[in-house]
C-alpha cells in the first residue's frame, strides 16, 4: 500500500462513522469460499462504528434443495408465484442458510440476531395470476432494528416476511434491502453478487452512474442482462430516488471486495449515486496551486503549454475542474471568443493516477455544453492528444481561417506544429 492510498482511505473514515449501511448478499455468495472474507469486511466496518444491517438471498440454496427433493419450483427468487410446495422448500432452505450465517458471525465474535422486522401482505393477483405465498413488503419494523443496532447487534434479515396474522410469505432479498435502507435512512446499500456486475460498459467510470444515467442504462439493456442484475439495478435507481445517496453492486468473490469498493475514489464495482460524488465546477482561487501541480508533468512532457499562475488567474473563470468525492482529478479550460463565434477547448488534463477512467470525456462534454449555451462552435489545438479528441468526435481541420487572428499568429510562430481539431 502506498501512503497516498492510506490518505484516500482515511478520507472516508469520518464520513462513514455512525452511518447505516445495508449489505445484501446473494445466496451464491453465502455459499462461496469467500463468504468468511466478506464477513471480515463487515467486521472492519463495525470497528469503524458503521452500523451494518445484513440481508441475504437464498435462490441458489432453494434451487439445490428443490432438485434434491424433486420439487418443481414456481419461482426461486421471490419475484413470481410462490405455490405451497415452493414455500415449503424455501422455508427449509432459508432456515438452514440463516443458521449457517449466524454460525459464521458467531465464530467471528460478531453479535448478531435474526429479526422478523419485515411486515408484508400477500401480493395477490398480478397480471391475472394469483401470486400465492409471495409477499409485498408493507413496512419495516425500524424500532426493532434500531434497538439491535443501538446494542451493537448486527441484524440479519432473511428473505421472509410476515403478515398481520403471522403467516409466512416469501419476499425478494433485493426488495428487502431497498425497503430496509429507505426505512432506516441508510447511507448505502451494497449488493454483493457472485460475479462482476458487467453491463457491457466501455470504461470503469461509466460504472459510476448518476441516477439518471443508470435509468438510461436500464432502458437500454432491457432484458439482455441476467434477471438478478437487472433487479439490483432497478432497486438501486429506486433507492437513489428515495434518498439513499449511493448504491453499490460488487463482485463478492473478489478479495476485500467491500473495503476495496468503499475506501477508494473509483472503487471496483458499479455505483449508482444521487449525491455529488462526481461534479464539474468552475475553478476557484483555491484551486490554482492544485492545478499547477497537477499539470507540471504534462508541461515537462510537452503535452501542455506552460501557464503561469498569473495567466491562469487572469482567465480563472474559463477553467473548470472535475472532482471525485471532493478530490480534484482533472481540469479543462474553455476560452471563448464571441466576436469570432468560437471557443477553444484547452488545458485538458487528468491526473496520472486517474487516467483511463473516462474523466477526460466528461470534461470535453462539459466544455461543449458551455460553448453551446453561449452559441459558440468549439475547436481544440493539440500535439499529443489528437487521437483522444478524434475518439470524442473531433476531426482534423487544415483550414484555419475561422480562428481568431491572434490565435492563428501564435500557432504559426510557436514552433509546436500543432493540429487544429473541430467538431
Amino acid at each position: 500500500m502506498k501512503f497516498g492510498d492510506l490518505r484516500g482511505i482515511l478520507q472516508y473514515v469520518p464520513q462513514f462513522r455512525g452511518r447505516t449501511f445495508v449489505v445484501a448478499l446473494d445466496g451464491a455468495i453465502v455459499a462461496s469460499e469467500n463468504f468468511s472474507n466478506i464477513l471480515l469486511d463487515l467486521a472492519v466496518l463495525r470497528s469503524l462504528n458503521v452500523r451494518v444491517v445484513l440481508v441475504h438471498g437464498a435462490a441458489q440454496q432453494i434451487r439445490e434443495l428443490a432438485e434434491k427433493r424433486d420439487v418443481e419450483l414456481s419461482n426461486s427468487d421471490g419475484t413470481g408465484i410462490t405455490d405451497e410446495k415452493t414455500l415449503e422448500v424455501s422455508l427449509d432452505a432459508i432456515t438452514r442458510l440463516n443458521s449457517g450465517v449466524m454460525q459464521n458471525l458467531t465464530s467471528l465474535r460478531i453479535r448478531a440476531a435474526t429479526s422478523n422486522a419485515i411486515i408484508a401482505h400477500p401480493a395477490g393477483i398480478v397480471s391475472g395470476l394469483d401470486q400465492g405465498f409471495t409477499g409485498t413488503i408493507e413496512r419495516i419494523d425500524t424500532d426493532a432494528l434500531e434497538s439491535f443496532l443501538g446494542q451493537e447487534i448486527l441484524p440479519v434479515l432473511p428473505p421472509l416476511a410476515y403478515d398481520a396474522t403471522g403467516r409466512t410469505l416469501r419476499v425478494n432479498s433485493d426488495a428487502v434491502a431497498f425497503e430496509t435502507a429507505v426505512a432506516l435512512k441508510a447511507a448505502k446499500i451494497i449488493y454483493v453478487l457472485p460475479e462482476e456486475p458487467d453491463f457491457g460498459l466501455p470504461t470503469q467510470v461509466s460504472r459510476q452512474l448518476a441516477e439518471n444515467e443508470a435509468e438510461e442504462l436500464r432502458q437500454r439493456i432491457g432484458g439482455d442482462q441476467p434477471s438478478g442484475l437487472r433487479s439490483k439495478l432497478k432497486f438501486a435507481i429506486r433507492a437513489c430516488r428515495e434518498g439513499i445517496p449511493r448504491v453499490h453492486l460488487i463482485n463478492g468473490n473478489r478479495n476485500d471486495a467491500i473495503l476495496a469498493e468503499l475506501f477508494s475514489n473509483e472503487g471496483i464495482g458499479t455505483m449508482v449515486f444521487s449525491d455529488s460524488y462526481r461534479q464539474i465546477r468552475t475553478a476557484t482561487q483555491a484551486d490554482v496551486d492544485e492545478m499547477l501541480l497537477m499539470m507540471r508533468r504534462a508541461v515537462e512532457d510537452e503535452m501542455l503549454v506552460e501557464r503561469s499562475r498569473e495567466e491562469i488567474q487572469v482567465r480563472l473563470s474559463d477553467y473548470h475542474i472535475i472532482e471525485i468525492d471532493g478530490n480534484v482529478v482533472g481540469c479543462v479550460a474553455l476560452h471563448p471568443d464571441p466576436e469570432a463565434g468560437v471557443a477553444e477547448i484547452a488545458c485538458l488534463h487528468v491526473k496520472k493516477a486517474h487516467e483511463g477512467q473516462g474523466y477526460g470525456g466528461f470534461l470535453i462534454k462539459e466544455a461543449e455544453k458551455l460553448a453551446s449555451q453561449a452559441g459558440l462552435k468549439v475547436y481544440a489545438v493539440s500535439t499529443q492528444a489528437v487521437s483522444f479528441f478524434e475518439r470524442h468526435g473531433f476531426r482534423r481541420c487544415e483550414d484555419r481561417g475561422f480562428l481568431p487572428e491572434d490565435r492563428r499568429k501564435k500557432l504559426a510562430t510557436n514552433g509546436r506544429n500543432s493540429i487544429v481539431l473541430v467538431r
